[in-house]
């Protein structure tokens, strides 16, 4: 397995998915199963809908990403650790972005040759 290609595909997949806005990035939710645990500055959900709804909330409507840096090694059970740093724009407030730090820990869909889902995911923003 091509763990740095798998992080490459990840990335550009989710974050242009996620900026989409809502009705695009419902489309993340496949992403997700009942294990996945987000992490979003320090307060933790566990499962595709809890997920999925604090990825909706109203404030995130409009969300750009820059994408800085993307580094990513093998994990065990064939998974995948990509670690993800850039900054962000809420509102199409571009001239106030936001530095941004994300950890995504893949692993296999069992039955699934190739596919990936996000078990972990940590996002913390930089602020100050």
């Amino acid at each position: 397995m091509d763990f740095t290609a798998v992080a490459d595909s990840f990335v550009q997949h989710y974050y242009s998915t996620f900026d989409g806005g809502p009705a695009s990035r419902h489309n993340l939710a496949a992403l997700y199963r009942p294990e996945s645990m987000l992490t979003w500055e320090g307060a933790q959900v566990m499962g595709a809908a809890n997920v999925m709804e604090t990825l909706d909330k109203p404030q995130l409507a409009v969300v750009k990403h820059a994408v800085n840096t993307s580094d990513a090694q093998p994990a065990p059970g064939n998974g995948v650790l990509v670690a993800v740093t850039g900054n962000l724009a809420l509102d199409n407030a571009y001239d106030k972005p936001i530095q941004f730090a994300e950890t995504f820990l893949l692993q296999p869909i069992p039955g699934q040759a190739g596919g990936f889902f996000i078990h972990n995911q940590v996002l913390r923003l930089v602020l100050g």
